[in-house]
């Protein structure tokens, strides 16, 4: 009896072993399936509280196996014992039975052994079924997350490559194809569509050089365009180059909104054109100017020492600037000296000018004062001379007058009275003779204080009452005479 129980013992654990080292091996393939598929995803929080769990489950199934091991044991001594015993034991049978989750018959006798048997193969089988559905519901586990990471993942490097790469910036004619594959991946992402993801993922390495050719190509294109004016700095856009000039930035400024950046080469080449030219025409503009400053001619000297020292600085500068090949700066000076050296000039012929009106006028003072002396002179020598020769004459005229006209002459002492302050007419002198004649005309300078070189004449004023000579000839001015004076006199030298 005894050694049909220790082979059923052995028989027992032998089946137990079995069991537990194809639950080992089936453990030890999913531990090495999940070790493989770990290496594709960082979960290593999620894969120890798997361990964790496996080992406690183990831990459990060690301290089961240990209970019954003792229960076994404290079963086989109490075998002998009493049908009371048995009953005890049928009873406790019966709570392995209810623990177990396997059907127990108590009106049937069980043989204790086969019973210890079939106890052993159902504990291992409770086992082996959590150990699977622990696995399976880890495995499950690990899949969702290893899916949300994935979506994470991926949703993160899609936002950002559209915020650092693509917000605020425009690729022009390339924008719609960057465009199109965001949009694509949003919608993979809203759909949960791993599938197309992993399809879209395959292509980011072709988005990403895309990107790299097409940024790249717009900097240079960028650049390129303010760069132009820097190329062109030194250079003075005549008219003759101003309207390439303009069609050369606003074909750049076309493609820089198309994002045609492979037009820049052909770009390059019309700058350097332009540029060849532009020094031809500024060399030659440079020479013009300096020909027209060299036909300006100045009075050297009526040119200060600061003047000279300007037009040499203007120089000095002109060919500083074209030595260092600077010819718009070459260029701006030259026509600031050309205008500086115009203005020079007018203003040097403009002195000149004035001194020479002043020395004309001034020679013209003289000569008129020279001519009104001699002019004085000999109407005093002509008039001493008729004095001399028209005695008589005048006598015998004045004893001709009527007795109004002796009267008054007596009276006034002029020859002709009113003619300061009436126009005379032609009868009133035109009976008088020619040494009345001059009389008369003298009688209205002499009424303002005039002096005469003629010896004779200023002795004859002076003895007149009313004649106060106080003015030089030279110092007499005609302006002192009215308006009767002045026709009166010219109808007296008519008749003269």
């Amino acid at each position: 009896m005894n050694n049909t129980e220790d082979r059923n013992d052995e028989t027992i654990n032998l089946d137990l072993d079995e069991h537990t080292s194809a639950e080992d091996a089936d453990m030890d393939v999913n531990t090495e399936a999940n070790a493989n598929a770990d290496d594709d995803f960082d979960y290593l929080k999620e894969i120890e509280e798997i361990e964790a769990q496996e080992k406690e489950l183990e831990e459990q199934r060690q301290k089961k196996k240990e209970e019954l091991e003792r229960r076994r044991e404290e079963r086989e001594k109490d075998e002998k014992k009493s049908a009371a015993q048995r009953k005890r034991e049928m009873k406790e049978r019966k709570k392995e039975a209810e623990w177990l989750g396997e059907p127990f018959e108590d009106d049937v006798e069980i043989v204790p052994t086969a019973k210890k048997k079939k106890s052993k193969k159902g504990l291992v089988a409770i086992v082996v079924i959590v150990l699977i559905a622990l696995a399976g519901g880890a495995v499950f586990a690990y899949k969702m997350q290893a899916d949300k990471k994935e979506l994470a993942d991926f949703s993160q490097k899609v936002a950002a490559f559209q915020s650092e790469k693509l917000d605020g910036r425009d690729f022009g004619s390339h924008q719609s194809y960057f465009t199109d594959f965001m949009k694509e991946c949003q919608d993979a992402i809203d759909a949960g569509d791993l599938k197309k993801m992993e399809e879209l993922d395959k292509k980011w390495s072709e988005v990403e050089n895309t990107y790299t050719t097409v940024s790249n190509g717009k900097t240079s294109l960028d650049a390129f365009a303010s760069g132009i004016d820097q190329a062109l700095s030194t250079y003075s856009i005549t008219d003759d180059y101003k309207a390439t000039y303009e069609t050369l930035k606003k074909d750049v400024e076309a493609a820089q909104k198309d994002c045609d950046y492979e037009k820049v080469s052909d770009f390059q080449k019309q700058l350097d054109a332009l540029a060849t030219n532009l020094k031809s025409d500024n060399l030659k503009v440079i020479q013009n100017l300096k020909n027209d400053i060299s036909s300006v001619s100045l009075d050297k000297d009526y040119v200060s020492a600061d003047d000279q020292k300007k037009l040499d600085a203007y120089s000095t500068e002109v060919e500083k600037y074209t030595k260092e090949e600077n010819y718009a700066q070459a260029v701006t000076t030259l026509n600031s000296w050309k205008t500086d050296v115009t203005a020079l000039k007018k203003t040097i012929d403009d002195k000149k000018a004035a001194e020479q009106a002043k020395a004309e006028s001034e020679a013209e003072s003289k000569r008129a004062a020279e001519s009104k002396a001699a002019e004085s002179k000999a109407a005093e020598s002509k008039a001493a001379e008729s004095k001399k020769n028209q005695t008589t004459e005048t006598k015998k005229d004045s004893s001709k007058n009527n007795s109004s006209s002796s009267n008054s002459s007596a009276s006034s002492d002029y020859v002709l009275p009113g003619s300061s302050s009436q126009y005379l007419s032609a009868s009133d002198v035109k009976n008088l003779s020619s040494y009345q004649l001059m009389i008369a005309r003298n009688e209205i300078y002499a009424r303002h204080g005039r002096k005469f070189n003629d010896s004779e004449l200023q002795a004859y004023f002076n003895g007149k009452s009313w004649y106060k000579g106080t003015v030089n000839p030279e110092d007499f001015s005609t302006s002192v005479f009215n308006d009767y004076e002045i026709k009166n006199i010219q109808l007296i030298q008519s008749y003269e």
